[in-house]
């Protein structure tokens, strides 16, 4: 299990950088609203009442919009990714995976609702407002191609985000840098319209006011984009780390979290279905940041991309999570079979298929006793499996 000290630390970097992030989102509202103001009217935009006034009731008036982006943000997010509600009778067994892992977190009395997405990828993503109202996707490629206890793992990640409160933290910053993005775009418009409109009613007079607000439309032009960036990426990357971390403390497997992350990691299936604004929520980055060919430049395109990527790379994560659980984790061990690669049919009542990963490396130190209800064994085995073969194909495909 992690170290206490460590893990406690984890979350109080990522509650205090949640902060400080967004109380800088709303100072970047202000300033923004404050510039557009200095652009449409240069001279009024230092009056202490009128500039003041002006720019608290257009950051108010923005913060509303955010609101309403942010109460519309889960809805939107399942429909750009084609999500549909998957019912118990059609995947008994991908529910019995959620309820296993929700009476681990402690949340069996609000259990979050459950999707499938028709999509060939192994990912996975969490949305929502709150515990009450979260909703937990996966793809049918990750079903097909992940052990029982990998799915497991993935399940117990985005329950953690659930449980951190990371669902409503990231919504709240991509909702911020939308606006952050839209007042940058209104700003490019003022300058040729409202600027241009400006210096002929002031005539002679305002003229050095006028030149100021433009260069500093020009700054925020520039800036302003990239703030976006840095308030989406950082809520977002810090916690994946910590999101991991909890689903393998919840759940005391970190074996199978990290096989889970290698498995995923060596799957280059592109994800299908996702827009760029929803990348920050799935399991693993849907963008491309891979080097396809180092010998054509591949390498510099590719930092370059992991540089404005959502989330630490998956070698990231899995160090920074055998760093955690140091000595009960192999991170070099061969994977389990995946489900395609089982011999036994379904009823056929065998163990194999079952996802359960290798014992940990040589002298490695053995992972403390289970909770009750749980079996004992190597790392990675939890449950016996709640029904015979794998989880059985989704209806309707």
């Amino acid at each position: 299990m992690p170290s206490g000290g460590l893990y406690d630390e984890l979350q109080r970097a990522n509650k205090r950088s949640t902060r400080l992030l967004l109380a800088g989102g709303v100072v970047i509202i202000a300033v923004l609203i404050w510039v557009i103001v200095g652009i449409l009217a240069p001279e009024a935009a230092f009056d202490p009442v009128f500039g003041v006034g002006v720019t608290a009731v257009g950051t108010a008036i923005g913060l509303l919009l955010t609101f309403i982006a942010y109460r519309s943000g889960p809805s939107i997010a399942l429909r750009a990714s084609k999500a549909r509600p998957v019912s118990r009778q059609e995947a008994p067994e991908l529910h019995n995976l959620l309820d296993e892992v929700c009476v681990s977190a402690g949340i069996s009395g609000t259990k979050p609702k459950l999707y499938i997405v028709d999509d060939p990828a192994p990912n996975a993503f969490a949305t929502g407002l709150n515990l009450e109202d979260s909703h937990i996707a996966v793809t049918t490629g990750l079903v097909e191609r992940l052990p029982r206890y990998e799915l497991r793992a993935v399940i117990a990640h985005e329950v953690a985000h659930i449980v951190n409160d990371d669902i409503r933290a990231v919504t709240v910053a991509v909702a911020t840098a939308g606006l952050v993005a839209l007042l940058a775009d209104v700003i490019v418009r003022m300058m040729w319209l409202g600027g241009a409109r400006g210096g002929r009613r002031s005539g002679g007079g305002g003229g050095g006011a006028q030149v100021i607000f433009l260069v500093l439309g020009l700054v925020a032009l520039v800036l302003a984009p990239l703030a976006a960036q840095l308030i989406r990426f950082a809520v977002s990357r810090q916690r994946e780390f910590l999101a991991d971390a909890t689903a393998a403390e919840v759940l005391r497997d970190p074996q199978s979290m990290v096989n889970a992350l290698r498995r995923i990691d060596g799957d280059q299936t592109s994800l299908q279905r996702f827009e760029v604004a929803t990348a920050h929520m799935w399991f693993e980055e849907p963008n491309d940041t891979q080097s396809p060919d180092a010998s054509k430049g591949g390498n510099k395109a590719a930092k370059m991309a992991r540089r404005f990527a959502t989330h630490p790379s998956m070698k990231e994560r899995i160090e920074r999570l055998a760093t955690l659980n140091a000595g009960t984790v192999s991170t070099d061990a061969p994977l389990p079979p995946p489900p395609s690669s089982r011999t036994d049919g379904p009823g056929s009542g065998s163990g194999s298929g079952t996802g359960t990963p290798p014992p940990p490396a040589p002298g490695s130190r053995q992972p403390g006793p289970p909770p009750p209800g749980r079996s004992s064994g190597p790392p990675g085995q939890g449950h016996p499996p709640s029904g015979p073969g794998g989880l059985p194909p989704f209806p309707g495909r």
